[in-house]
């Protein structure tokens, strides 16, 4: 399954911003947890949408962004 640039951007930019969370405290946390909830609903909608526009299930979709924006790099 082919899958869009910008869902591959979006699914990157929740990894970035919880790695981000997850190395913060107090105020700036809270921005970044404001940023990876932006991005999450963004992705989670492009995600449906995508699904919605090809008949795939949103499952397989959701699958097929994880694999192509590549391996997930957890906050050190």
């Amino acid at each position: 399954m082919e899958i869009p640039r910008h869902l591959i951007e979006l699914r990157r930019a929740v990894e970035a911003a919880d790695n981000r969370y997850r190395n913060n405290r107090g105020e700036n946390a809270t921005v970044t947890l404001a940023v990876w909830s932006d991005a999450t609903a963004a992705l989670a909608r492009g995600i449906a949408a995508y699904a919605d526009e090809t008949g795939a299930p949103h499952r397989e979709v959701e699958q097929a962004v994880q694999r192509a924006a590549g391996p997930h790099t957890p906050a050190q």
